[in-house]
Formats: structure tokens, sequence, C-alpha cells
């Protein structure tokens, strides 16, 4: 049966437009069950992850400053890049189908994690931008990512990167470790911490509190952060 040329000019539009959203993978939130012992895992991309994973240089797959490394975020404009962080702001389209943006805060990861829950360390090497294509909802303020893409520039010491993938552990699925290196976040979000990355951060099973207490409150975050 052939279909008149307006139905198939349409299916063509939903068709181009369901393409361009950015893939997205969130991390299901479950019961969390302390056990008496703890296990250390290599990081495994999800299966719809894996191919961004794997274009990937060696040098890209983890972001190491502890074990003798010395990444940075900086200086990176061209390269293809994996960056986990938390999303401090979230900026909506100025029209239709333009990209949502957020402001997200680095964490370095050195390519090990707890086998129960997602791990990265508590410093960073400052903010950096990252632009989508899909529904920003799927992305809880101070909610972790990942972000795979390409860096575009950099402005004010901030990357620019035109997102590829992005996997997200919503709040009661990742912690930090202490084992990091030296921070070069932002101060900004310091101020929202009621506590100092000189103490203790890690913990295994934590609950809201902790998040609370580590991040800020969501609320005043996301769509609802406020100029510096």
């Amino acid at each position: 049966m052939r279909l008149p040329a307006l139905a198939l000019a349409a299916i063509s539009v939903f068709t181009v437009g369901a393409s361009a959203q950015t893939p997205m993978n969130v991390q299901p939130v479950k019961e969390l069950k302390p056990t008496d012992t703890l296990a250390t895992c290599s990081y495994r991309p999800v299966a719809a992850e894996a191919p961004f994973f794997a274009r990937l240089s060696e040098k890209e797959r983890t972001n190491d400053t502890v074990f003798g490394g010395d990444y940075t975020i900086h200086g990176k404009t061209g390269t293809e890049v994996a960056w986990f962080g938390i999303v401090r702001g979230i900026t909506l389209p100025a029209e239709k189908n333009g990209d949502v943006t957020l402001l997200v805060q680095h964490h370095f990861f050195d390519g090990m994690t707890d086998c129960h829950i997602m791990l990265v360390a508590k410093s960073g090497d400052g903010d950096f931008i990252a632009s989508f294509k899909g529904d920003p909802a799927k992305i809880p303020a101070l909610a972790l990512v990942r972000i795979y893409g390409k860096v575009t520039g950099e402005n004010a010491r901030v990357p620019e990167v035109d997102v590829e993938y992005i996997r997200v552990w919503p709040w009661l699925t990742f912690t930090f470790t202490d084992l990091a290196g030296e921070d070069h976040s932002n101060p900004r979000w310091q101020k929202s911490s009621k506590v100092k990355l000189s103490e203790r951060l890690y913990v295994p099973y934590p609950n809201e509190n902790y998040y609370l207490n580590v991040l800020g409150d969501p609320a005043d975050f996301g769509v609802n952060l406020k100029a510096d």
C-alpha cells in the first residue's frame, strides 16, 4: 500500500527527530544491603555504552591523578573524552529541538569502583559544559554522570563537550572515595557542602543525608541554579 507523500514526510521528520536524541542510560536505584565484605571491580560499561567506551584512547578511559597519573581536563579540544562529574546546573533549550546544557563538576576516576556501587574520587579538575539533545528530566540535579563526547572548545578554563552518550547515576547509586589527588574544583560548590574535602567522605552504603551533607540540596541546583 502506498502512503501519501505528506505521511511519508511526517514519518521522515519523526525519524530524524528521534535519531537526534542523545543516547542515555540511567542506573536503576536499588536497595543497598550492607554485607560483611566489600569488593573492588574494574569499570564495566553497559551494552549501549560499550561502543563509545571502545572509541576512547587508553589515556581517556581513566582520569587518574592518584596512582602516578597527571590527568587534566584542560587543553583537550578535539579529543574524545568520557568525564565523570556531578550535575550542578541545567539550562533548558532556548528554542524547540535546541540543546540542553549541563554545568558539571568534574571528578577524577582511576578505573576501579566498588562492585556494589559506583565510586569516583572526591576531588576533580574543575567545571565543564556538556550539551546534548534529550529530556533533561531524566537527569536529576546533583546526579553523577559520565559524559562521552568530543571537546569542542574551552572558555575561561571551562571545557565544552558535544555529548555523544550519557550515563546517569542518581542518588543511592554512587559514592566518593578518599583516594583522591589534588583538588582543582570550583570553590563555589564547597560552600554547599557540610563536610570538608580533608574529612573522610567514603561511605559504602550511603543514604539521602549523605548526599545532602556532601553535595547540598538539589532544590538549589539544576534548573534552579542561580548565576554566581
